[in-house]
């Protein structure tokens, strides 16, 4: 009987290049921590400088002790070697838990920080208490206050926003009109019960991404937080637009198509993959900017499960969804591209500056552009040192539980093309597209872009860590720097008072903005004085928005403010402006009308007086030239007759 023939491979090959692979990862934890540290340090530094240069970063200026350095430090001493190697096991617990797909309490814990509402639900009921301090009570982003307000009037949403598709109508407009006329809450409080389900969403999709990628201790517990604590989560909190579930269609696509790339014969994972674009393309036309990872996700797939895979149920189910759903949708996405969106890519500052590629990163939009990323995906700055670092490198698989067979990682390749083809066509697309209100209010328009450079930036860091496992505590740093990151972000918004002082600090800092920002942000600024009555406030800031932008609204809110201020002379100026501009705004004929009334009450008699009546006489008949027999116009020329005489003003016209 022979002996078995030793194996000629020589058996160092594998130790040498586990070192290769722990090396390439430890330097690009390195280039992690770096970056972490940075963003720590300057956040601490910008809490003391008066500029909104870097916006992103200067969170705890505005916000008070507690929230201000309380997250500050617990990230910063994470940061430090000692106390993280000491932390790293309560990090690498959870981690291994969500490895072995046991994270239902969990996902409890993570939706603590998401948003604001209080649910019945058992497993979110330790979230309320948290979360019941993070509503946003700023309500500055984007069109909160315009979609809010076509709840509470029950206006038509075909009017209001006419671009808005079917399934963002039904959950931002019909749920909480339903839910508001059933005496259940009101349009806030419906929108923040989505925005607490739809965070738990969130929570659930960043285990999957982990589960998807195999990641397991603090490796799983980095790509759930990184992926977890971005700034979408202020979409969350209040917001009603389809941008949040937009996030939530994202992270989908993410995490099915990280499924996808094991090439399981079935094709199982093409399902959900599929439906996530499905409904993305009915929440918003710019889901078509997922339609690059979904045909790199069947490619890879097909690749991978073999030529004939493609005939399964569940395969040819995850296929035709979303073309179906595309062929249907893309008449009207289309159309409304063609009709609405011209404003964010061909603006009046883009032909001024010379053609869209020179208006790209114009004045300060390259700043501000770092910021929205500093923002949304703080950690994305590491992303090309970390990943060139990375290269050539082996990914990290989950080991299979026992007497299982292994269940393989998706090859560093495949989840590299996947993930690119994920965040790519967001991020070359975002220096094109000028928001109306400017990139420091209208962020929303890129929380979708954000959450896929996250999950890129939560891969990178995740894949660092799990090669370097040396280096691992180098992800409770980077755990507690998001988290920390994501809380002041979400707190900022959380306190209306101290929020509306960084919304003023963003006109009255430098850098000077455009027109176009400073005009909206005065605006905001006014209609929320105005709802305070803080009136001589609310009139000053719409003296400041009229300068750039004097609209009809804005121009009759600043003399109302002037009005109720006491401020009469300048209440007839503002009308006089707002009626030379608009000759048939009622409002603006009754407005100067009531105005010198009660100047001429307030007046001595004399020719000073005899002017105040007759002003006042003649817009009372210009309203009713414009509205025969209406109430106020009648009622003031009777006030008149009475008080001064039917012919007072007579002498002197």
């Amino acid at each position: 009987m022979t002996s078995p023939r030793p194996d000629p491979r020589p058996r160092v090959a594998a130790p040498a290049a586990r070192a290769g692979d722990d090396q390439r990862g430890a330097r690009a934890a390195w280039a992690l921590w770096a970056v972490a540290a940075l963003l720590v340090a300057a956040r601490a530094a910008l809490a003391f400088v008066p500029t909104m240069h870097l916006w992103s970063l200067n969170h705890q200026r505005f916000l008070g002790l507690a929230w201000a350095w309380l997250p500050w430090g617990l990230a910063a001493l994470a940061l430090l070697p000692a106390i993280a190697r000491r932390a790293l096991p309560a990090l690498e617990w959870p981690g291994n838990r969500i490895a072995r797909g046991d994270w239902p309490a969990w996902l409890a814990a993570m939706a603590l920080a998401a948003t604001a509402a209080v649910t019945s639900t058992s497993s979110l009921a330790l979230a309320a208490a948290l979360v019941g301090l993070l509503p946003d009570r700023v309500r500055f982003v984007g069109d909160f206050l315009l979609r809010q307000g076509t709840v509470e009037e029950a206006e038509k949403p075909s009017v209001i926003f006419p671009q808005a598709l079917p399934l963002d109508v039904l959950l931002h407009y019909r749920l909480p009109l339903m839910l508001e006329r059933a005496g259940l809450t009101d349009a806030n409080g419906a929108a923040r019960l989505l925005g607490a389900i739809e965070a738990a969403l969130f929570a659930a999709l960043a285990f999957a991404v982990a589960r998807a990628l195999r990641r397991r201790g603090a490796s799983a517990a980095t790509t759930v937080a990184l992926v977890f604590f971005c700034g979408a989560l202020g979409m969350m909190t209040g917001y009603s637009k389809a941008f949040s579930e937009l996030v939530l269609v994202t992270a989908a696509v993410a995490a099915s198509g990280l499924e996808a790339l094991r090439g399981e014969p079935r094709g199982r994972a093409l399902l959900p993959l599929g439906i996530a674009v499905a409904l993305g393309v009915m929440l918003h036309r710019s889901a078509l900017s997922l339609v690059p990872a979904l045909v790199v996700a069947w490619l890879l797939w097909w690749r991978a499960a073999g030529a004939r895979a493609w005939r399964r149920p569940a395969a040819l189910a995850g296929i035709a969804i979303p073309l179906v759903a595309i062929g249907v949708m893309a008449p009207r996405i289309i159309a409304d591209v063609r009709r609405w969106d011209t404003v964010h890519f061909e603006p009046a500052e883009v032909a001024q500056a010379g053609g869209p590629l020179r208006a790209a990163l114009a004045g300060g939009r390259a700043l501000d552009l770092l910021n929205l990323l500093m923002v949304l995906a703080p950690l994305s700055l590491a992303i090309p040192a970390a990943a060139l670092l990375l290269s050539g490198g082996r990914g990290d698989a989950m080991p299979a539980a026992p007497g299982a067979a292994p269940r393989p990682a998706p090859s560093g390749s495949g989840a590299a093309a996947f993930l690119l083809a994920l965040a790519l066509p967001w991020v070359l697309a975002a220096p094109f597209i000028h928001p109306a209100q400017g990139l420091f209010r209208d962020w929303d328009d890129f929380a979708a872009a954000g959450t896929a450079v996250a999950i890129v930036s939560a891969w990178v860091a995740s894949e660092a860590i799990a090669r370097a496992p040396r280096q691992a505590w180098i992800g409770v740093g980077l755990v507690l720097a998001a988290a920390a990151a994501s809380l002041q972000w979400l707190a900022v918004y959380a306190d209306a008072e101290r929020g509306v002082q960084r919304v003023r600090a963003f006109v009255t800092e430098p850098p000077r903005r455009t027109p176009a920002e400073r005009a909206k942000t005065w605006d905001y600024l006014g209609i929320t004085a105005y709802r305070h009555e803080r009136w001589a406030e609310a009139a000053a800031a719409f003296a400041n928005a009229a300068e750039t932008g004097p609209s009809y609204r804005i121009l009759i809110q600043w003399a109302m403010s002037q009005t109720n201020a006491g401020d009469l002379k300048g209440a007839e100026t503002t009308y006089q402006s707002l009626l030379a501009l608009h000759p048939d705004a009622a409002l603006g004929w009754l407005g100067l009308g009531a105005v010198a009334s009660r100047l001429a009450d307030a007046t001595t008699p004399g020719a000073q007086r005899g002017a105040y009546v007759a002003e006042s006489r003649h817009a009372a008949r210009q309203l009713l030239a414009l509205q025969p027999g209406n109430a106020d116009g009648i009622g003031l020329l009777q006030y008149l007759d009475r008080t001064y005489g039917a012919a007072a003003d007579s002498s002197r016209r």
